[in-house]
């Protein structure tokens, strides 16, 4: 009965049946705006009377709803009389419009997806008055819940006005064309819509519309808050003394707490607080920044189940604690510390990010639950309902033409034009016509066998494809900030199972009519057409003798008359069918309920906006206890309409000094209405006793300092004075707090955000040197006020290479200060952005000025803070940011940590830097100092490199080996990698400082490049012939050349290109052929075999890329710097191409510059061309 009550929003109490008294006028308003609501050029009036003192319950209850309805529709309603005086405009900041120039609707009815919550008409649209292009998979727009207003385009809201709620919002196949499916690129976007009325439902797919949504228009909260406060004025609560006449005296719970905390888990701040929320009817906790709010939560939550599961009867589920919080992240953070503690938990609303927490969502729990479902009348009166409609849209709105018999049983045609079209004359006569006509591209060539009917007969060649449906993409939109578009994404991920959840199932059923009669001398917009084909109807009762060029005219008169009668009885239908699916949801909300009881469930969490959206189902569990954290984020009436008649406690916790309840109507912010006051924050001024949390656990003292300009009475855990916990930050010489001052103006994006490129390249750079000095990104959060600087850091974050190096991810915590509430890290840079173009510019501060904003900003880091800002903008724009600001100010004044310069200190030479602009950062860019390294890499060479705090780069040492291998030559890598003879020997290599020497048997004597012999060398030693490491073993057993007695070394020769030194003339043979040598031969027991040189293979290799290149030498200078390092590796093309290195790059500038010459093919030119194809 409760489930019912609340799911058909029934405004009588149950418990008193049909002789209810009178509901008041507002209780009898719709929670959604009607067309006149929309259309008035004037506001609704409001009352003027101060909002903390109502006289009545119910005059405080109507307040609030009409606050909260004008706040959900005043925007819209701006809008939709903006439009009416400017029908052409473009969008603005305020609002969106959607039309579609191109064809001849704006927007248009594509037909009705009718699914078990209700049926929703499916429209297409274009965004061609939008500036800039539309990404939907980063877009806000439209979300589900958003309120639209639509009106015939011939109107334009002057007289007609249809509201409607986004029911559903994909991508796939909706926002943007499905290529599986068949749909191009000019597919247009889509949503689905339920009607406010269904009286205002469209049919007519020619109908011309326009749309209109307000910018901060999601009702989804709002309407479920109306919904419930006309509930909440039904019955009394026991709550209403403290809320209504302002009892001071709060009264203490017969059930008191089973857990004695002790002092090692409580400070005294956090014991106090824990007997107020565990023994009072309304407790009341503030928690100031790091005081340790959720963990005080948790411990008496805890003591709630053990006191309930003491106080439990034999029979029936336990008694429900409803835990709420405003935000998904701090309901995930507190459902996961239940379900530590072994409380049984459950989470209604949407899809957790928490696996935990999604594992023990209502949906997943209903899937594995035995409990069966309930009554299926609503399913058989909805199937039913659908049957009839399906049969009527599918012949109304077939594939090809209306069938002769479905307009003769509307009435449509009269019985002898019914007649005239089964004349068998006729048809004989009219076929041959039809075969002429066959070859015509213009006729129904290709179309399927519904085309073949009467009617197509009898239209012939008086038919042509419906242009209705023509839809070309907007022109001339510019482009959408790309660094916008990524962090957006941050926000709205696009995964395929989330998009197909956003989806409704049901049974689509097209209005769409893809082929039409034809309108020779007339255009569609012209109505003369509807009025001539209506003559010739009623003065032809033998439809073949209407002209032919006029068929196309009556056949479209007749589809325009059949439209108007289906549409007559489709509101009728939709009512129906509608209070059918409310039946299907009754018995799931039942279902629901026994599945919560079946599971024995004691937590049950949800967001605020859960608490009134899922009323009834939480109301008929009767829960006792009802917890809400950030209750001083949360509007006073999401939680005034939550209090259901079962609670017996009331547990609120906030911190009002902190975010307040957001309010897209501004003026509902100032007095009287105050709409962004919660709750929790009327009763606070009020002097409703409260307790407040003293004890914080996150900031060093020097940042607690700034803090507590704001909380006098917050005092320092000891553990945040141990440097252990805390430690300094790396490379600011133990400035943990700082203030950047500049004044360098700020400017406005697209979007009309400000953003500050001085300071977000201030920033990157300051970012860039905590990383060099081992702060991992992770530790990192740049905070700002604005979503145009949120862009303009992230995209120079993910573009900077050096970064690139640490955080490969590119995953940056840049976020504002309002999406960072209840959030910490170890560093927090904090961007205030505004600063005026020039002096002679008035000062303007915006969001910065907010004091609660301010609170939030400089208490989310732990072991560092930097601001950077223009304090004289910040100080001098208003009382209200001076108030504000002033006291931050004084105290980085007094410590000395505020200036037009930011000292950095080189740990290694404890040398300060100043960095004053953003090319100072160029100075010191290994993070260190300017002096030069005096480190050394494992192999002895010493650092070139500027001082660098990390011996990371050591690691990467650019000098080329020294060490000569066991084939007499010297290493041709670089250091730290694995020795290569330059030539290919296939001798053992050096490891480390080993040389491992040939087999006494194999002696061997020093080469000059190219492998002749050296004369300075005795010439009793033979000179071993060059080998090319990748075709020594091509064919054999890998383990070497020499086989039986007579032994044959394959070895490479290289041509006059090649690196080595080898200068003498190019032998003929072209690239790659082997250099002329004279045969070697080494004594191995016995007579001296013959040796033989064998031509080389030929070898494929890749073309290196410019890393390679670095790496091999070939760029005097480049080697210092800081690129990646990567072995060349044996897979190459055409020729090869491994070079013979010496120690430096100087010879391969003196080699000779040929058509194969290395210096030639890969010249920085080149190279760059190249990266840029790749």
């Amino acid at each position: 009965e409760i489930i019912e009550y609340h799911v058909l929003k029934k405004h009588i109490d149950p418990q008193k049946g049909d002789d209810a008294r009178r509901l008041l006028n507002w209780q009898k308003i719709s929670e959604l705006p009607s067309s006149n609501d929309l259309l008035s050029a004037e506001p609704p009036s409001l009352s003027q009377k101060r909002c903390d003192e109502p006289q009545s319950k119910s005059e405080y209850l109507e307040r609030q709803y009409l606050l909260t309805r004008f706040e959900g529709t005043e925007l819209l309603r701006r809008a939709v009389n903006h439009v009416r005086e400017h029908p052409g405009m473009m969008e603005e900041s305020d609002f969106y419009i959607y039309t579609q120039v191109w064809s001849l609707l704006n927007v248009h009815i594509q037909g009705y997806m009718f699914a078990r919550s209700g049926a929703a008409c499916r429209i297409s649209f274009s965004t061609e008055k939008s500036p800039s292009k539309v990404i939907w998979s980063q877009s806000r727009r439209l979300v589900a819940g958003t309120l639209v207003a639509l009106s015939p385009r011939s109107d334009a809201f002057k007289t007609q006005c249809f509201v409607a709620v986004v029911a559903a919002r994909y991508l796939n196949g909706g926002l943007e064309p499905d290529p599986q499916a068949g749909e191009d690129e000019n597919t247009p976007p889509r949503i689905e819509i339920f009607w406010e009325n269904c009286e205002n439902a469209i049919l007519d797919p020619s109908v011309e519309l326009m749309m209109v949504e307000a910018n901060g228009g999601y009702y989804e909260p709002i309407r479920h808050a109306l919904v419930g406060l006309q509930h909440a004025a039904l019955y009394e609560s026991k709550f209403d003394k403290y809320i209504v006449e302002e009892c001071r005296t709060i009264q203490d719970v017969s059930n008191a707490s089973r857990i004695s905390p002790t002092s090692s888990q409580f400070d005294h701040s956090q014991l106090e607080a824990f007997n107020c929320m565990t023994s009072r009817e309304l407790a009341i906790v503030q928690g100031p920044p790091g005081t340790g709010k959720t963990f005080t939560s948790i411990v008496a939550i805890q003591s709630y189940i053990q006191t309930l599961r003491a106080n439990k009867g034999k029979d029936g589920p336990p008694p429900l604690i409803i835990v709420s919080a405003q935000t998904n992240h701090a309901l995930d953070q507190l459902l996961s510390r239940c379900i530590q503690t072994g409380a049984k938990v459950a989470r209604l609303g949407g899809q957790s990010q928490v696996p935990e927490i999604n594992e023990r969502s209502l949906h997943n729990l209903e899937q594995h639950s035995k409990v069966r479902a309930g009554p299926r009348q609503g399913e058989k009166d909805r199937n039913r309902i659908l049957g009839e409609l399906k049969n009527d849209l599918s012949l109304g709105f077939p594939g090809g033409f209306i069938t002769a018999d479905y307009l003769y049983s509307k009435k449509l045609l009269t019985q002898d034009q019914f007649e005239s079209l089964h004349d068998t004359e006729w048809e004989t006569e009219a076929q041959p016509l039809v075969q002429a006509d066959s070859d015509d591209q213009n006729s129904l060539d290709g179309v399927d066998e519904s085309f073949s009917g009467l009617i197509a007969e009898w239209l012939k060649d008086c038919c042509e494809r419906d242009q209705t449906y023509v839809y070309r993409p907007p022109q001339g939109q510019t482009e959408a900030s790309q660094a916008g578009l990524e962090n957006l994404q941050e926000h709205l991920p696009t995964d395929p199972e989330e998009d197909k959840r956003q989806r409704l199932n049901g049974d689509f059923v097209s209005t769409e009519f893809y082929y039409t009669g034809s309108l020779p001398g007339l255009t569609s917009s012209n109505s003369a057409w509807y009025h001539q084909g209506c003559n010739y109807l009623r003065r032809y009762s033998d439809l073949y003798k209407i002209p032919p060029p006029q068929r196309g005219m009556v056949y479209r008169c007749l589809r325009q008359k059949l439209i108007d009668e289906l549409s007559k009885g489709l509101p009728k239908r939709l009512k129906l069918y509608q209070q059918a699916c409310d039946q299907i949801t009754i018995s799931k909300w039942i279902r629901k309920v026994q599945v919560l009881h079946d599971e024995e469930i004691e937590v049950l969490g949800c967001t605020t906006t859960g608490l009134t959206k899922y009323r009834g189902l939480i109301s008929a569990m009767k829960p006792r206890i009802l917890m809400i954290e950030e209750a001083a984020e949360t509007k006073e009436a999401n939680i005034t309409s939550a209090l259901y008649p079962s609670l017996d406690q009331v547990v609120l916790v906030g911190d009002h000094q902190q975010l307040v309840p957001h309010v897209n109507v501004h003026e509902l912010e100032r007095y009287p209405y105050r709409l962004n006051v919660s709750l929790f924050e009327r009763l606070v001024h009020l002097s409703i006793p409260y307790t407040m949390l003293k004890v914080q656990r996150r900031m060093i003292p020097i940042i607690r300092s700034v803090v507590h300009t704001f909380y006098p009475e917050l005092e320092d855990h000891e553990s945040v004075r141990d440097p252990n916990n805390r430690p300094p930050v790396p490379g600011m010489g133990g400035k943990n707090l700082w203030w950047f001052q500049h004044q360098l103006g700020d400017s406005a994006n697209a979007e009309c955000s400000f953003y500050n490129s001085h300071e977000a390249e201030m920033i990157v750079g300051f970012v860039t040197y905590l990383v060099l000095n081992g702060v991992r990104p992770s530790q990192v959060t740049v905070l700002t006020y604005y979503m145009g600087q949120v862009s303009a850091i992230l995209g120079l974050l993910r573009r900077n290479v050096t970064l690139s190096n640490y955080n490969p991810a590119k995953e940056w915590s840049v976020r504002t200060v309002d999406g960072f509430q209840g959030e910490e890290n170890d560093i927090i840079i904090l961007s205030l952005v505004r600063s005026p173009q020039s002096p002679h510019h008035r000062p303007k501060a915006g969001f910065v000025e907010n004091e609660n904003r301010a609170v939030v900003a400089t208490s989310r880091a732990r072991c560092g803070m930097y601001i950077f800002g223009n304090s004289n903008n910040i100080l001098t724009s208003s009382p209200e940011s001076a108030e504000t600001w002033q006291r931050v100010h004084d105290v980085l004044v007094n410590e000395g940590c505020i200036g037009y310069r930011l000292p950095v200190v080189c740990k290694m030479h404890n040398r300060i830097t100043e960095i004053g602009r953003p090319s100072d950062w160029d100075t010191i860019s290994g993070g260190g100092c300017k002096e030069p390294c005096s480190g050394t890499c494992p192999e002895g060479h010493p650092c070139k490199q500027t001082c660098h705090p990390t011996d990371s780069a050591h690691a990467r040492c650019r000098e080329m080996c020294a060490k000569i291998l066991a084939c007499d030559h010297k290493c041709g890598s670089f250091c730290g990698h694995p020795c290569e003879c330059p030539r290919g020997c296939n001798k053992p290599k050096l490891t480390g400082a080993k040389l491992l020497m040939p087999p006494p048997s194999l002696t061997t004597a020093r080469t000059q490049p190219g492998g002749h012999p050296n004369p300075k060398q005795p010439s009793s030693r033979q000179p071993i012939g060059p080998k090319a490491g990748n075709q020594s073993s091509r064919g054999q057993d890998g383990k070497g050349s020499e086989r039986g007695s007579s032994q044959v070394i394959k070895g490479s020769g290289r041509g006059s290109g090649a690196r080595g030194g080898n200068k003498g003339p190019r032998p003929s043979g072209g690239r790659g052929q082997q250099a002329q040598q004279a045969p070697t031969s080494l004594p191995i027991r016995g007579p001296a075999p013959q040796r033989t040189i064998e031509p080389p293979s030929r070898s494929y290799h890749s073309d290196p890329t410019s890393e390679d290149l670095i790496e091999m030498g070939y760029y005097a200078g480049i080697a210092e710097k800081d690129v990646p390092v990567k072995q060349i590796r044996e897979h190459h093309r055409e020729t090869t191409l491994i070079p013979y290195l010496d120690s430096t790059a100087s010879v391969f500038k003196s080699a000779a510059q040929s058509e194969d010459s290395m210096s030639d093919k890969w010249t920085p030119r080149k190279v760059r061309e190249k990266d840029r194809a790749l």
